[in-house]
């Protein structure tokens, strides 16, 4: 099976356990948390990986940095300092990537003394957002800056947004004001997967949606 493959089918699981209860998941650290599980049960990942300078390193990994500058507030381009560097909720190392470089090249930590790699880090990386009560001005932003950054990640060959909510607002008001927003950006990246898992749990609409965008081989 292919790291899409591998990725995909820990995606669509943990979709499913959010659809099957929007409690399974109290926090994104949760979602993650069993994502990362999800993901080493696979016998590819599930493995070390000797670094040039012979330290062995596992594949799968949580909020991994960015080897990129960005601005927080859009997050539309790549910057110079002093613009911060960002993480990812998970990072699937390229083995390559790993057998290629030191240990502290392959960690990512000190950014500003390595000076770019040649060789892909990134099997695949995904990022996370759940929400409790529906999309707000904030939340709207929040999404969006996510897809723009996946976007500047052209450090992977596979990325992926996954969101869950459970809408608990009393109204639809915060549905109909943002979605058409984070739906025409999820549109507009066609090279990254998103997913909108949405439980309804408000006083006027039951049940679940959920919403793909991109490339997606499963």
């Amino acid at each position: 099976m292919n790291i899409q493959s591998i990725v995909e089918n820990a995606i669509n699981d943990l979709v499913g356990e959010f659809l099957q209860n929007p409690f399974a998941f109290f926090t994104e650290a949760d979602a993650v948390s069993r994502f990362h599980q999800l993901l080493v049960e696979n016998p590819t990942l599930n493995q070390n990986v000797r670094t040039s300078d012979g330290y062995e390193v596992s594949l799968v990994h949580r909020e991994y940095p960015t080897f990129f500058r960005f601005s927080d507030e859009d997050a539309t381009e790549r910057l110079p300092p002093p613009a911060k560097r960002g993480h990812y909720d998970t990072v699937i190392l390229n083995p390559e990537f790993v057998k290629a470089y030191p240990a502290t090249t392959v960690t990512n930590r000190s950014f500003k003394d390595e000076g770019g790699v040649s060789v892909t880090p990134f099997q695949a990386i995904v990022e996370f957002k759940l929400d409790n009560q529906g999309w707000s001005a904030g939340r709207t932003l929040g999404a969006i800056t996510e897809l723009r950054k996946l976007n500047l990640s052209t450090e992977a060959p596979f990325r992926y947004f996954v969101v869950f909510m459970r809408y608990t607002s009393p109204k639809m008001t915060r549905w109909n004001k943002y979605w058409h927003e984070i739906k025409q950006v999820a549109e507009t990246y066609s090279e990254i997967g998103s997913v909108f898992a949405i439980h309804w749990l408000s006083s006027i609409k039951k049940g679940e949606n959920v919403f793909q965008f991109g490339r997606w081989l499963i």
